[in-house]
């Protein structure tokens, strides 16, 4: 299924718009749905025509399939044709262990997001693919965005606008507004999708090869193929000399059977991981997903993440359009509840790779895992349960 422009650049600039969505991954469409379904005008944007491929271990963890169930989007969802993942197989060397997951899904980004943008098109959002979006000049009572199609320019004005870009920061080109720091020792991705045949890698487990240069995930989505995503240090990556090599060394470190057609894929590669952007508030600007910051994820933690925030940000959105100047509490607002649905999980995360990054500390925590899987919960746990305690929860629910 492709998703289509639905108007085009000139008819941009006659609409007054209350939304703009910068970015049209999984947090941007979620919230380009959820202001749309409230009966805001909304324009969805992204650089990349759809169906893409996207650098991702194509995980949505039980939490994010209870957010979004809750807003009617599980019938979506289930026709994708991807499979329930319920275990999580770790190894490295000649270590491994399997663990229960509370039941997830594995399906591909490509299917995935092109769903999500067709949810909010059909809840009254306006789509606007292949085209380059810029943050402008905070005005009075709006904020311009800068769009560049095919080479023909146009600059808009929204009464709020949502950044969901990932870990692309370059529409924040108001340097003094924005800064983001990545980190030195930041792994980079690389990721595809292949056709696989085999017996190797059945369904229903997140794969995954732990060795001292970085580690790779497998899991089986829709149609039979298997997606790949690794974080990799860019060391290792110099070393083998291109993704698919660097990765099979980590397959065979760990005994994983290696797929034939490992090399006869294109590889898509992502920037350093690990960063941070702040203020993820400013002046009618709100940033969501990786756009505000992202570590190295386990088990579908980035697309959670994505999800929460795009719902969670929509009683500041809705209290910036009901307000005429721009309300420094909403930015305040946004801030505290985005620390609340994120940092902690982040910071768990960060903890887990740092942890992987040893030789080791993975023998030993494997060892200790197969004497006592329960240990494992401390970090499953806090990782798949609902974070939607407080004043907001309400608004998350509806």
């Amino acid at each position: 299924m492709s998703v289509n422009s639905i108007l085009s650049l000139s008819e941009t600039t006659s609409i007054d718009w209350d939304l703009i969505v910068i970015g049209a991954g999984v947090a941007g469409a979620v919230a380009a749905h959820e202001l749309a379904r409230r009966g805001r005008r909304v324009l969805l944007i992204d650089k990349r025509q759809f169906p893409r491929r996207k650098v991702c271990g194509a995980c949505l963890n039980a939490t994010a399939l209870e957010a979004l169930g809750s807003i009617g989007l599980s019938r979506e969802l289930e026709a994708l044709g991807g499979h329930a993942i319920n275990h999580f197989a770790l190894h490295s060397g000649s270590k491994s262990i399997e663990l229960e997951l509370p039941q997830g899904l594995a399906v591909s980004r490509e299917a995935l997001d092109t769903s999500l943008i067709q949810a909010a098109i059909n809840a009254g959002a306006d789509f606007l693919p292949n085209t380059i979006a810029r943050i402008g000049e905070a005005t009075g009572h709006a904020r311009q965005v800068n769009l560049d199609h095919h080479g023909a320019v146009a600059s808009l004005e929204a009464r709020a606008v949502v950044v969901a870009t990932g870990l692309d920061s370059l529409i924040l080109t108001n340097s003094s507004e924005w800064k983001t720091k990545v980190s030195r020792t930041s792994r980079v991705g690389a990721g595809c999708t292949i056709q696989d045949e085999s017996r190797a890698y059945p369904a229903g487990t997140i794969w995954m090869a732990v060795g001292s240069g970085g580690y790779v995930g497998l899991v089986r989505v829709e149609n039979n193929c298997l997606n790949i995503a690794s974080a990799l240090d860019r060391d290792q990556l110099r070393r083998c000399g291109s993704p698919a090599a660097a990765i099979r060394d980590l397959m065979q470190t760990a005994c994983f059977p290696v797929p034939e057609r490992l090399f006869q894929h294109e590889w898509q590669g992502t920037l350093p991981l690990t960063r941070q952007t702040r203020p993820v508030a400013s002046q009618r600007v709100f940033l969501i997903g990786d756009a505000a910051g992202y570590v190295e994820p386990f088990t579908g933690e980035g697309m959670t993440w994505a999800v929460q925030t795009a719902l969670q940000v929509t009683p500041w959105i809705e209290q910036t359009l009901s307000a005429q100047p721009w309300r420094e509490p909403c930015g305040i607002g946004w801030t505290t509840e985005h620390r609340r649905l994120v940092q902690r999980r982040q910071r768990i995360c960060h903890i887990s790779t740092q942890f992987l990054r040893s030789p080791i500390l993975v023998s030993l925590g494997l060892s200790a895992l197969s004497v006592w899987p329960g240990l494992a919960r401390i970090v499953t746990d806090p990782l798949n349960s609902a974070s939607t305690h407080g004043r907001l929860t309400h608004e998350w629910k509806s």
